[in-house]
């Protein structure tokens, strides 16, 4: 049997020697200005490591490639809106973006890895990001480096062995969910680099019987199983034309909730949410059941808000939007909501992470509503930059131009112009420069 780091190095390999399909331009570019975004949006914003006398050195001033994608992840995770791929909950942009700008092989790896993973990280309270993204991080640093098969191979086992991160931080509302994808682009680039300088990763680093699927609790024949599927899926539909671009500044599973309930606060009687007594929000039961979506206390941070539907749904109703800073502890008004707001499974399995919200209202009335999926784009993404933006301090102009710049990315001087743009940001224009 095949190695499942060759197989994917093999897939990488070939994928950077080919012509990129449109599609999967059109997707790399539409997640790549978002994840920039939202990163931006977050110039300024109070983040652990970042300032004070204890400040972490590679955060407020990185020197080496990978702090300095570690500082941008760091960023781009900040405001909890940068992309998912819904079917392995895994956020790649923010591991595979800072890590190279090549990220379509990038997203490919850790997308149909982190599938095939996510049932049994679940299973033993890992974050899928946190194992997956290095492994994702080091194949698209691979690229950008010029790695052939061997030398591709060895990054991916070592990046294997930075998997890392447990849900229980959705538990009690801390701060490692910013370290998991920050060091995922680290730890992938750092791989990469490595591999490149001759280390060497252990043959068999995922499927070996010490290796990473053993250590996520898979018995021989389920390893079996998913090295054998690894070249069909990676062949399959391009994962980074399938990712969720968050629209709200809450969990990739809260999005389409919060969508739906601003969507109803619009239908109330004088968009009073006053005469709301009662509040039912369904998920699908795996989204219902992840750590934090439906926890009964009311949340004690804004990472644990996040998380919280109860939260996201109740500041939607209560404000027509959910803006980061009234996340925690929120108005008055959306704590009175927050407490008829119940949570339950029930709905379709998808992989869009779909929400039906039924509003009870003190006349009696009942309101209804229900998406598959919140649908955002390189136009939506393009709007949100026009707030965001100027909210963090930074030029209107940048925002207007950042579409522009990122769909002329290929073009010859596309690069050149990006950076430009970036100069005087810290650490994008660094970053840039690395």
């Amino acid at each position: 049997m095949t190695t499942a780091a060759a197989l994917l190095a093999r897939h990488v390999v070939r994928a950077a020697g080919e012509p990129l399909p449109e599609r999967t331009r059109r997707g790399a570019k539409a997640v790549l200005l978002h994840n920039l975004i939202v990163g931006l949006g977050a110039h300024g914003m109070p983040l652990p490591g970042i300032s004070g006398s204890w400040a972490l050195p590679w955060t407020e001033r990185p020197q080496t490639a990978p702090d300095l994608a570690f500082a941008t992840a760091l960023r781009m995770g900040a405001r909890a809106q940068h992309d998912e791929h819904p079917r392995s909950v895994t956020h790649l942009g923010s591991a595979v973006t800072p890590a190279c700008l090549a990220i379509a092989a990038g997203y490919q790896v850790g997308g149909v890895l982190g599938t095939a993973l996510l049932p049994h990280a679940r299973a033993r309270g890992m974050r899928s990001t946190g194992v997956v993204g290095p492994i994702a991080a080091a194949a698209g640093a691979a690229v950008v480096l010029g790695l052939d098969e061997a030398a591709t191979a060895h990054a991916i086992a070592l990046a294997a062995n930075r998997a890392a991160g447990f849900t229980q931080v959705w538990l009690e509302g801390t701060d490692e969910w910013r370290l998991q994808t920050a060091a995922a682009a680290r730890d992938g680039l750092e791989s990469a680099m490595w591999a490149a300088s001759g280390a060497r990763g252990a043959t068999a680093a995922i499927e070996g019987r010490s290796g990473l699927l053993h250590a996520l609790g898979i018995d021989a024949e389920g390893v079996t199983s998913i090295v054998d599927a690894l070249p069909g899926a990676l062949a399959d539909e391009p994962v980074i034309a399938h990712m969720l671009l968050k629209a709200h500044p809450v969990c990739a599973i809260n999005q389409a909730a919060v969508e739906v309930a601003i969507g109803l606060r619009a239908e109330l009687p004088n968009a009073d949410p006053s005469t709301i007594v009662r509040v039912r929000v369904r998920l699908s039961d795996a989204d219902a059941a992840y750590p934090g979506i439906d926890i009964a206390r009311p949340p004690s941070s804004w990472a644990q808000a996040m998380m919280d539907a109860r939260q996201g749904v109740a500041i939607a109703l209560a404000d027509g939007r959910v803006d980061a800073d009234a996340l925690h502890p929120g108005s008055a008004e959306s704590q009175r909501l927050r407490a008829l707001v119940d949570v339950a499974g029930g709905l379709p399995a998808a992989a869009a992470h779909g929400a039906a919200i039924e509003i009870e209202l003190a006349d009696g009335r009942r309101l209804d509503g229900a998406a598959e999926r919140v649908e955002v784009d390189a136009r939506r993404s393009a709007r949100m930059a026009l707030d965001l933006l100027p909210a963090a301090g930074l030029p209107l102009a940048l925002a207007e131009r950042l579409p522009t710049l990122i769909a002329g990315l290929d073009e010859s001087d596309g690069v050149a112009r990006l950076i430009e743009a970036l100069d005087g940001i810290a650490p994008w224009e660094a970053l840039c420069h690395a």
